[in-house]
């Protein structure tokens, strides 16, 4: 169909975090990315596998400001840990969040494998979707992923939403964590609930 794809992916969650909402202000990062995919490019990618349940739509939510849900006026109040809870603002579950991610992710990194033929030990890098360093090291340990084997940048940019696997691909080049003849893995878990991955072959 195409020799050439442009994948733009750009998240500004900042315009619907409350300033007082230190929980999810803590987490999330504005950020864009511009992919190339071609058949001239630096990676082979391999099948992917993916999905989605709606079932998760209300576990993080911005729920003003669409047609169904007019904007909301002073309907502010505040959970157990002082955050704020609006319509007019995100909202996250984070418990279900994790849930939905412990359980769902493992799943989806053997569905990857198996379509491309691979085993887990078969894998040079993990490069995931950079949520938050908790979630991070809960999906290495119960995967049982080498530390030095499971990549993560969030630090410097927090969690950009659909942008933080091409930024931690390229994150992951610059620094040298990815070499020639590396296999790489890339999963994700988006809400709604959604997943997808992939295996690279650099």
């Amino acid at each position: 169909m195409a020799k050439r794809v442009l994948l733009l992916t750009a998240e500004t969650y900042s315009k619907y975090l409350h300033p007082r909402d230190k929980g999810n202000r803590t987490i999330f990062g504005d950020g864009a990315a511009a992919t190339l995919v071609g058949c001239d490019g630096i990676a082979e990618i391999g099948n992917f596998s993916f999905g989605t349940d709606g079932n998760g739509a209300e576990n993080l939510i911005v729920k003003s400001g669409g047609a169904r849900h007019r904007k909301q006026l002073n309907d502010l109040q505040f959970d157990n840990f002082g955050n704020p809870k609006s319509s007019d603002y995100i909202y996250m579950n984070g418990a279900e969040i994790l849930n939905y991610t412990l359980d769902r992710i493992p799943g989806l990194i053997e569905e990857v494998l198996q379509k491309n033929g691979c085993a887990l030990e078969d894998i040079d890098l993990h490069v995931y979707h950079q949520a938050n360093k908790y979630i991070a090291n809960l999906q290495r340990v119960k995967m049982k992923i080498e530390p030095e084997k499971y990549y993560c940048c969030f630090e410097k940019m927090g969690n950009t939403v659909s942008s933080t696997i091409p930024i931690a691909l390229k994150e992951a080049l610059n620094d040298g964590s990815i070499k020639s003849g590396n296999k790489v893995l890339s999963v994700a878990q988006g809400l709604g609930y959604s997943w997808g991955g992939v295996m690279m072959q650099f």
